[in-house]
């Protein structure tokens, strides 16, 4: 993956169930290495990726390796109004293109 946001967050391995603080990368926004977590707002500017006017978008995301087992993986992360809100299994995300994002029509959250 070329240049990236991360995203910190205590997350459980989908491989071993460990938990544990873990770094999701993802391209989304200004993708230039800025840090977010839970209830940060999205930073848009140059070299920017995906629509800042959308008000609920899904974005794919990288967890990188777990430390406890070596998995890593895809995990969603959901935007509402350009604020990251929640995470989760791509699963619950279907339709979502692999190193991309998805404007989400609908659902609660």
């Amino acid at each position: 993956m070329s240049l990236y946001n991360s995203f910190r967050a205590t997350i459980t391995c989908p491989h071993c169930q460990d938990v544990a603080e873990r770094e999701v990368q993802f391209r989304y926004g200004h993708v230039w290495q800025h840090e977010y977590v839970l209830g940060s707002t999205i930073i848009w500017g140059p070299a920017a990726v995906g629509d800042p006017g959308l008000p609920r978008v899904v974005v794919d995301g990288w967890m990188v390796e777990c430390d406890a087992c070596g998995g890593d993986g895809r995990i969603a992360l959901f935007l509402r109004d350009n604020v990251i809100w929640g995470l989760g299994p791509v699963a619950w995300a279907p339709g979502l293109p692999s190193n991309g994002w998805l404007a989400d029509g609908g659902g609660s959250g």
